[in-house]
């Protein structure tokens, strides 16, 4: 719950915006790369 408060804090200042879609891009290639098809067929 505390995390949730400091990033609506964070979203407050131009730069916590900027970290945060930095932050929401990483995790969302992230499941995308977790959850995409093996290539190597294992």
């Amino acid at each position: 719950m505390g995390a949730i408060l400091d990033l609506t804090e964070m979203l407050k200042e131009p730069s916590g915006m900027v970290g945060a879609v930095v932050i929401i891009a990483v995790g969302y290639f992230f499941v995308k790369w977790v959850f995409a098809e093996p290539k190597d067929g294992e």
